[in-house]
C-alpha cells in the first residue's frame, strides 16, 4: 500500500511540474478572440488565421479571428484596449500603423500604456506593384511614368495614417517624386483595386500580395526591405532600384498583445504558446509558402522592439502632415 502511495505522489508531483501554471489554474476553458483591426484578405488578417489554424495544441483552447476594421486600425485597437483583461482577448498590434494613429489624431481613447506586449511574431515589409499586363515592366518605368505625370498615377494602399502611407511618403520624399496615393481599409481592398484596374500600381504587405503574385495576376516591381525577400529573390530591393537609400519605415511589425493587466500567469502561458507556435515546423512552412517572415519575440523584447519602431516612426511623422 505504502508503494501505490508514493506511485501516487510521484505522479501528481510530475504532472505538477510538466503542466503550465496557467493550464493548472483553468486557464483558457474557453476559445480566445484575436482581434484583427483591419479588413479580412490584408496581411495582418492572413498571419492571425494562419495562427489561429496551429495554435490550438500549444494554447489548449481555439482561436477564433475577428476583424474590427475601420480608422484605419483605430476601430480594433481601442476594442482591444478596453477589453477585459482576462487573456481570453487577444490582438495583432501593427507597427508603425499603431504609433501614426496616436501621433496624427487627437483625442484617441488609447494610450501603448493599454497594452501588455506578449508575443512579436511577424516582419512584412511593403512592395510595389502592378498588374502582369501593366505597361511598367521594371521600377524605373514606374518612376519615369510619375515623373512625367507629376500627382497623376494612382497608387493604391492600406490607409489613410498607415504603414504603407507612410511607406509611400518616404519614397516620394527621398526620390522627389509625386504620386497620388488612394488609401483604402486594408491591403486585401488595396489589391483588388490593382486587380480591377482601378488603379495603375498598389502598396501592398509582402504576405497579402504573394497569393496574386503566385498565381500570375500582378507583378511585384521592388520590395521595401534590405535585402531581397526569402519568397522573392529576384524582386529587387528599393535601394537597388532606386540607386539610393530608401527608409523601409513602413514595414509592418505584427506582434501578439493583450489589454493591460492581464495576470502574470497567464501572459507566461500566452508568451510559452506562441513560442511553440514558431517553433511549429507546419506552421512554419506554412508561413513560408505565403511569405509571411517570422520574428518571434517574447513580451519583454516585444516590448522594446516597439518602443524603438515608435521611435523611428517619429522621425518621419512631419512626412504625414
Amino acid at each position: 500500500m505504502k508503494f501505490y502511495k508514493k506511485l501516487l505522489a510521484t505522479i501528481v508531483c510530475f504532472t505538477a511540474l510538466t503542466t503550465p501554471f496557467a493550464m493548472a489554474e483553468g486557464y483558457p476553458d474557453k476559445p480566445v478572440t484575436m482581434i484583427v483591426a483591419y479588413s479580412p484578405g490584408g496581411g495582418n488578417d492572413t498571419v492571425a488565421r494562419l495562427m489561429t489554424k496551429h495554435i490550438e495544441p500549444y494554447l489548449g483552447a481555439r482561436m477564433i479571428v475577428e476583424n474590427s476594421a475601420g480608422a484605419g486600425g483605430q476601430i480594433g485597437f481601442t476594442r482591444l484596449a478596453k477589453a477585459d483583461n482576462d487573456g481570453y482577448t487577444l490582438g495583432l498590434l501593427s507597427s508603425p500603423s499603431i504609433f501614426l494613429i496616436e501621433m496624427l489624431r487627437k483625442n484617441v481613447p488609447f494610450s501603448m500604456d493599454d497594452f501588455q506586449a506578449i508575443a512579436n511574431v511577424q516582419s512584412d515589409p511593403i512592395l510595389l506593384a502592378v498588374n502582369t499586363d501593366s505597361d511598367y515592366k521594371n521600377f524605373k518605368d514606374f518612376t519615369t511614368k510619375v515623373e512625367s505625370d507629376i500627382g497623376g498615377i494612382n497608387v493604391s494602399g492600406d490607409g489613410p495614417q498607415s504603414n504603407v502611407n507612410l511607406q509611400a511618403a518616404a519614397l516620394e520624399d527621398a526620390l522627389s517624386l509625386d504620386i497620388n496615393f488612394i488609401s483604402y481599409s486594408g491591403s486585401g481592398p488595396a489589391a483588388t483595386a490593382l486587380l480591377g484596374k482601378e488603379v495603375e500600381a498598389a502598396l501592398l504587405s509582402t504576405s497579402s500580395a504573394l497569393p496574386f503574385i503566385e498565381s500570375g495576376r500582378i507583378r511585384p516591381l521592388v520590395v521595401f526591405s534590405p535585402k531581397p525577400h526569402a519568397a522573392l529573390k529576384d524582386v529587387p530591393t528599393i535601394d537597388e532600384a532606386a540607386g539610393k537609400d530608401v527608409a523601409k519605415v513602413g514595414t509592418a511589425i505584427r506582434g501578439v498583445a493583450a489589454p493591460a493587466g492581464v495576470p502574470e500567469e497567464r501572459v507566461a502561458h500566452l508568451e510559452q504558446a506562441f513560442e511553440k507556435l514558431l517553433e511549429d515546423k507546419e506552421f512554419i512552412e506554412a508561413a513560408k509558402k505565403l511569405g509571411i517572415g517570422l520574428t518571434y519575440e517574447d513580451s519583454k523584447d516585444f516590448d522594446a522592439t516597439l518602443k524603438s519602431s515608435r521611435a523611428e516612426t517619429e522621425r518621419f511623422i512631419n512626412l504625414m502632415k
